[in-house]
């Protein structure tokens, strides 16, 4: 076999040299695709599904799209960790309208991050 400099694929020399084996970042991947409770922005709307108990953070102006047609019972408003249930009934889940996470027709929990 001969080796010329116009050859595509070179002959091995050696051995191949593994990358440098660092440890692994300790929030990685995690950190962009988890979410936390206490990550809701300021004016965020947070909808607590009963039915499939996804919760999900949307922007006011996403939230009046999902939010009507529906019946809204209560609504918690929340601040610094604590929130205040308002509303004609005081029940965990007082709206009754399509949840954003699984399409659903259910009883969900609205709560207004201040």
């Amino acid at each position: 076999m001969t080796v010329s400099k116009f050859d595509r694929v070179r002959p091995r020399t050696g051995a191949v040299e593994s990358p440098a084996v660092s440890t692994p970042d300790a929030e990685g991947k995690r950190a962009l695709f988890s979410s936390t409770d206490s990550g809701s922005p300021l004016g965020a709307i947070q909808i607590d599904c009963s039915r499939c108990g996804q919760v999900t953070a949307l922007t006011a102006t996403s939230a009046l799209r999902t939010a009507f047609p529906a019946l809204h019972l209560a609504v918690a408003v929340g601040w610094a960790g604590r929130e205040v249930v308002l509303g004609l009934l005081r029940r965990r889940h007082g709206s009754w309208m399509r949840c954003p996470a699984c399409g659903h027709l259910s009883w969900v929990r609205v709560t207004v991050r201040l």
